[in-house]
């Protein structure tokens, strides 16, 4: 049996989330058991069958954000390891990290997925990074990064430069791939006050660390022929709500929901070039991004010394520019759109997301896995 340990898992929505499933899915089609240990919304034990992998979801008698808390999972975790001959981590998860020391001690050999450095929180993230981290990645056996970049500029991994290995992030092509961008473009250009001939997107939580209101304030050095689509849920909501009421760019920014997973490529496919304004580390990587270039749209991304400048080849896949500068980010989408970049630059675009197969993907994490 292979345990996974994550703090959320789908249906819950997130790029953490999509890989974790990836990975026990692919783990499960090659014959292994596979359990999931996950933290529920509620405090309230469910147990369930998620195709072949078997997902337990502990009861959380603390959830904010992403942080969830359970007083059963250090027992649920000493019942299954027991019976595990690897256990898989997904770093950072928050409350699993405080058993570092007990993940010395079991026999099994224990593989990490690092997805971002910890660089909010305050105090406690403080606490959390100069006690528990480097426990916690003392003990690990292979530290999986999801781009040489992260390797580079993190001072954590930099200790585990020998027991790091990187596996870059995934796109499913059989599903991301250009699609008429009419049939979405009809159904929001209608829904603007002021009728876009330019669509500016962005897709993902609407959390601090994205750095959406910087995207909403570019909208002001832009002409009115551009309109803003952020698609998503999440806490900061209602003060982008407010960033837009007070910048006055209630005809130009559109909010909508989740969008369901098999429309996403035709959302991506209708917009002329897709922003991802994070400003932080904690936004390791993006797979958005990938989606959104496998659709055949050029991207902004943000350098952060993280996956966000790997992916997106700067003047060929689209354009990094420096996280929080609003200016920057309304010039870069003037150049690629003034530009054409949706016709001009299609072919480089798709053929760099060749790199990031999802074929590949499960090919190198079997490869460390079954090692």
């Amino acid at each position: 049996m292979i345990l996974i340990v994550n703090k959320m898992y789908p249906p819950e929505i997130g790029g953490v989330e999509v890989v974790t499933k990836v990975v026990a899915d692919t783990l499960s089609e090659k014959g292994h058991k596979v359990v999931v240990l996950t933290f529920n919304r509620e405090n309230k034990f469910v147990e369930e069958k998620i195709g072949n992998v078997d997902v337990l979801r502990l009861p959380s008698i603390f959830v904010k954000n992403s942080i969830r808390i359970s007083p059963v999972y250090g027992k649920i975790f000493r019942e299954l390891v027991g019976t595990a001959e690897k256990v898989i981590f997904n770093f950072p998860s928050g409350f699993p990290e405080l058993f570092a020391k007990l993940y010395e001690k079991i026999p099994v050999r224990k593989i990490c997925f690092y997805h971002a450095d910890v660089v909010r929180y305050g105090a406690v993230g403080w606490l959390y990074n100069k006690f528990l981290v480097q426990r916690f990645l003392r003990g690990m056996d292979v530290i999986i990064a999801s781009s040489p970049n992260i390797v580079k500029t993190s001072k954590f991994l930099k200790r585990y430069e020998d027991k790091v290995k990187v596996i870059p992030l995934f796109v499913d092509v059989s599903h991301f791939y250009p699609r008429d961008p009419q049939i979405v473009r009809e159904k929001l250009i209608p829904l603007f006050g002021k009728k876009p001939r330019k669509i500016v997107m962005y897709v993902g939580r609407l959390s601090k660390y994205k750095g959406l209101e910087y995207l909403i304030n570019a909208m002001s050095f832009l002409d009115e022929k551009y309109g803003l689509v952020l698609i998503g849920e999440g806490p900061m909501k209602e003060k982008l709500l407010s960033v837009v009421r007070r910048s006055k760019l209630e005809d130009r920014v559109l909010f909508l929901k989740h969008v369901p997973y098999e429309e996403l490529p035709y959302y991506y496919s209708a917009a002329d070039v897709f922003v991802l304004p994070s400003i932080s580390r904690a936004e390791a990587f993006g797979l958005v991004v990938l989606e959104a270039m496998a659709c055949g749209t050029p991207v902004i991304t943000t350098e952060l010394g993280t996956g966000t400048s790997y992916h997106n080849v700067h003047g060929k896949t689209g354009l990094v520019v420096p996280p929080r500068d609003s200016k920057k980010i309304a010039s870069a989408v003037e150049e690629i759109c003034e530009g054409d970049w949706k016709n001009t630059h299609k072919l480089v675009i798709t053929a760099r997301v060749k790199d990031f197969s999802l074929e590949r993907f499960k090919n190198s994490i079997m490869e460390v896995l079954e090692r």
